[in-house]
C-alpha cells in the first residue's frame, strides 16, 4: 500500500492537474517560480512577503463572484507580479482567451519577453503548456500565446484593432492611467477592451495603476466605483490597527532641512509611539483589508508605497526622495512631486491648472429672465454643438467690454442627417435662428452670428446648412486643439469646381482656436465682479449647464520630460455647454467685438435707436410706445461704421441685401 501510495504523489507530482478550486495565491505559492530577469528575489513566489496581495488575487479565482478587481496601488509593492501570477493561474487552472493589454504596442511587445516568456521558461507547469517563440509558428510569438484550452493576447491600448480582435472571458488592464484619451477615433481604450469580455457571464477584469491627475484618472474612478478597502495594519506597539499615511512618517533633519538618515520613524496614530522599520514584516503578515464601501462585483484596493516590504522600498527612501521633490516644487518644477505622490502615496496629482468651481457658478446665477437681453447687451451670437441625436444651441449677449449673458439653452431633438421634415433638428435650429428676442428696453434683437461645429459625424450636414445660410451668418467651425491658436482663424474655402476653382458661394471652413477660446472663457469665469469681461448665468440653467462649463481642466503633462498644458475631460463628463460657449465667442470675433470700442458701442446704440429698436440715452430714456409690427427685422447687431442697409424680405426672414463676407 505504501508502495502504491508513493507512486501516487510521484504521478501527481509529474503533472496531474491541480485542484479546480485552488486559489490564485495558493497557485503561485505552489507552482510560480520567479525569473532574474524580472524579480529582485528570484527564486519560488512567497506570497508571504507580500502578504496584501493575497486577497484581490484569491478574488480572481474560479470560486469568487468578483467579476473586476481594480488595484490602485504604488511602485514596490507586487503589483506586477499580482497580475503574472494570474496569469500563470489561468493557464494552468482555468484556461480559456485571455487579453493583456498595455499602454503601448511596444510596452506590450516588451512586457512579453521580460515578463511572459521568463516566467513560462521558469515555471515548470506553465513551461510544458506554452510554447517558445517561433517566426513560422502563427501559434507561438510575441504577441500571441496559444495553450491547451485557450490563448494570450497581448495588445497595446493605442491600437483600436488590436483591442476589437476577438472575444475574451479575462481582461488584464495594466497601468490603465497612461493609455490614450481616444485610440484611433474610436473611443476610450478600456471601454473598447471590456467590451470583448461581454459575451461571457463569469468574466474576469484585473485593472491596475499608478494614479495621475485627480479627476481624469482612470484608476480612481475605478477604486471609487468599488468598495474601497483599505489594508489596516496592527501597531506593534498598542496593537491598534491603522492605515499608513504620509503624514506619520517622521525625521530629523540636518541642517539644510534634508532627513537625516537612520532617523526616519513611522509615528502610530493611536499611540505615537515611533516605529522602527523592522516592524513591517510584523506589521504586514498581521495586517487585513477594510473596504469603506458596499460589497459587490467591483472589489477596489488603495496601496501605497508604504508598505511596500522590508528591503525593498524603505520609508528612509520615501522621505529622501520627497525631501528632494518638494525643493525641486519651491523652485517651479513640480514634475517630481507629482511622480513621487502618483507612484509612492498612489494618490492623484491635482494640478493647479485652470480650475472654475461649479459649485460657485451655481451660488452666483442670477435670477435672468428667459429669452430677455438684459440692456447692457447689444448684440446676439449663438454657438451649436452637433451629437449623434441632437443639436445643443447656446445664446450669447454680449455687451461693451466682452460681457456677457446666457439668454437661452436649447437641445433640438432629432437625427442631424435628417435635413428636413418636422422632425428634424436642422428645421429647429431655424426657429430659433428667427426668435426676435425682447430686449430690457422694451425692443427686441435678433441673432447676428451662429458658429456651429462641424468636426463631428454630420459634417456635410453641417456645411450644407452652413452654405445655404451664409447670408445669416452662419459659420461652419472646426476646433484646434493646440497652444496659440486664434479664437477665429482665416477660413478656408472647401466647394472648388473641377477646375480647382473656387466657388463664389461655396461653404467656408472657420478654425476655432478651443484652447484659446477655453482659456479666455475660464479667466472670464473667475472674475469676482460684473463689469467688462463678465460672464452671467441664469437660475433658470439646470445643473448640467454649470457642470459642462466647468467639465475640463487645463493640466499639466509630461512628454519625453517636457511639461505641456492640454484641457483634458474627465472619462464620462460631458461638455457641450464648454464647447457651445467657445463657438459663440468665435462668433462674437467674427463679428470684431473684440476691436470694437466705447465709442462704437455708443454708434450702435445710436443706429438702432433710428431704427426703434432701441433708446437713444442710456437708462434715463423712455421706451418706444410701439414699434411698426410689419417693419422688417434689422440685424442685431451691425458694424460701428457701417451704413444701415434695408433688409429685403425672404419668407419670413430678413436677409441683408448685398451682406458678403464680415461686417
Amino acid at each position: 500500500m505504501l508502495a502504491a501510495w508513493d507512486l501516487l504523489r510521484a504521478a501527481a507530482a509529474d503533472g496531474f492537474a491541480p485542484p479546480p478550486d485552488l486559489t490564485v495565491s495558493q497557485w503561485a505559492d505552489a507552482y510560480r517560480m520567479l525569473s532574474s530577469k524580472g524579480a529582485a528575489e528570484p527564486g519560488p513566489y512567497r506570497s508571504d512577503r507580500t502578504p496584501y496581495v493575497r486577497e484581490p488575487a484569491d478574488l480572481l479565482s474560479e470560486s469568487s463572484d468578483v467579476e473586476c478587481v481594480v488595484l490602485q496601488w504604488g511602485a514596490q509593492v507586487g503589483k506586477s507580479e499580482a497580475g503574472n501570477n494570474w496569469l500563470g493561474y489561468v493557464i494552468d487552472v482555468a484556461p480559456g482567451p485571455i487579453m493583456a493589454v498595455q499602454p503601448t504596442i511596444d510596452l506590450a511587445k516588451r512586457y512579453s519577453r521580460q515578463r511572459i516568456a521568463p516566467m513560462v521558461l521558469e515555471t515548470p507547469r506553465l513551461r510544458d503548456k506554452v510554447s517558445e517563440n517561433r517566426s513560422r509558428d502563427e501559434a507561438n510569438t510575441t504577441l500571441l500565446k496559444d495553450f491547451p484550452g485557450g490563448v494570450l493576447l497581448l495588445a497595446g491600448a493605442n491600437s483600436a484593432a488590436g483591442l476589437r480582435s476577438m472575444p475574451v472571458r479575462y481582461l488584464f488592464l495594466d497601468e490603465i492611467d497612461a493609455f490614450p484619451l481616444d485610440v484611433d477615433g474610436e473611443g476610450d481604450p478600456v471601454g473598447l477592451a471590456e467590451r470583448r469580455t461581454a459575451t461571457f457571464a463569469r468574466r474576469k477584469i484585473l485593472k491596475t495603476s499608478t494614479p495621475t491627475l485627480r479627476d481624469f484618472s482612470r484608476i480612481e474612478a475605478a477604486y471609487l466605483a468599488g468598495d474601497r478597502r483599505r489594508y489596516h495594519v496592527p501597531c506593534p506597539h498598542c496593537q491598534v490597527e491603522q492605515v499608513l499615511a504620509w503624514p506619520n512618517v517622521r525625521w530629523q533633519r540636518d541642517d539644510v532641512g534634508a532627513p537625516i538618515p537612520g532617523t526616519v520613524r513611522y509615528a502610530c496614530a493611536h499611540c505615537a509611539t515611533l516605529i522602527e522599520e523592522h516592524h513591517k514584516p510584523y506589521m504586514l503578515a498581521h495586517g487585513r483589508w477594510i473596504a469603506e464601501g458596499t460589497a459587490g462585483r467591483v472589489a477596489s484596493f488603495h496601496l501605497s508605497a508604504l508598505y511596500s516590504p522590508l528591503g525593498w522600498y524603505s520609508w528612509e527612501t520615501a522621505a529622501a526622495e520627497f525631501y528632494e521633490a518638494n525643493e525641486a516644487a519651491k523652485a517651479g518644477d513640480v514634475s517630481k512631486l507629482r511622480a513621487w505622490t502618483n507612484t509612492v502615496l498612489a494618490e492623484t496629482w491635482e494640478d493647479a491648472g485652470d480650475k472654475v468651481s461649479e459649485g460657485e457658478l451655481q451660488r452666483r446665477a442670477e435670477p435672468l429672465e428667459r429669452r430677455t437681453v438684459p440692456e447692457r447687451a447689444l448684440v446676439l451670437v449663438a454657438g451649436v454643438d452637433v451629437q449623434a441625436d441632437r443639436l445643443e444651441a447656446y445664446v450669447w449677449a454680449y455687451g461693451p467690454g466682452e460681457e456677457s449673458w446666457l439668454v437661452e439653452r436649447e437641445v433640438l431633438h432629432g437625427s442631424p442627417s435628417e435635413l428636413d421634415g418636422p422632425t428634424s433638428p436642422w428645421v429647429a435650429l431655424d426657429a430659433l435662428l428667427e426668435v426676435q428676442f425682447a430686449h430690457g428696453s422694451g425692443g427686441t434683437l435678433s441673432i447676428a452670428a451662429t458658429a456651429i461645429d462641424s468636426g463631428g459625424h454630420h459634417t456635410s450636414e453641417v456645411y450644407h446648412y452652413a452654405r445655404t445660410r451664409a447670408w445669416r451668418r452662419v459659420l461652419a467651425v472646426k476646433g484646434q486643439s493646440q497652444a496659440g491658436k486664434p479664437v477665429l482663424g482665416k477660413p478656408t474655402d472647401l466647394d472648388v469646381n473641377f477646375r480647382g476653382v473656387k466657388l463664389r458661394k461655396g461653404v467656408k471652413l472657420w478654425p476655432v482656436g478651443a484652447d484659446t477660446g477655453k482659456a479666455t472663457l475660464y479667466g472670464r469665469l473667475r472674475l469676482a465682479a460684473p463689469g467688462p469681461g463678465y460672464v452671467h448665468l441664469p437660475t433658470w440653467a439646470p445643473r448640467e449647464v454649470f457642470e459642462q462649463i466647468t467639465a475640463e481642466r487645463l493640466a499639466t503633462r509630461y512628454v519625453k520630460g517636457r511639461p505641456k498644458l492640454e484641457w483634458l475631460k474627465p472619462a464620462g463628463r460631458r461638455n457641450e455647454a464648454l464647447d457651445c460657449t467657445v463657438y459663440a465667442l468665435a462668433a462674437a470675433h467674427f463679428l470684431g467685438l473684440p476691436r470694437w470700442r466705447a465709442p462704437d458701442w455708443e454708434r450702435l446704440r445710436a443706429k438702432l435707436a433710428q431704427r426703434s429698436l432701441l433708446p437713444e440715452s442710456n437708462e434715463d430714456a423712455a421706451a418706444p410706445d410701439s414699434q411698426d409690427p410689419a417693419a422688417p427685422a434689422a440685424p442685431s447687431a451691425p458694424p460701428p461704421d457701417a451704413t444701415p442697409r434695408t433688409p429685403r424680405r425672404v419668407g419670413r426672414i430678413a436677409k441683408p441685401k448685398g451682406f458678403v463676407g464680415r461686417w
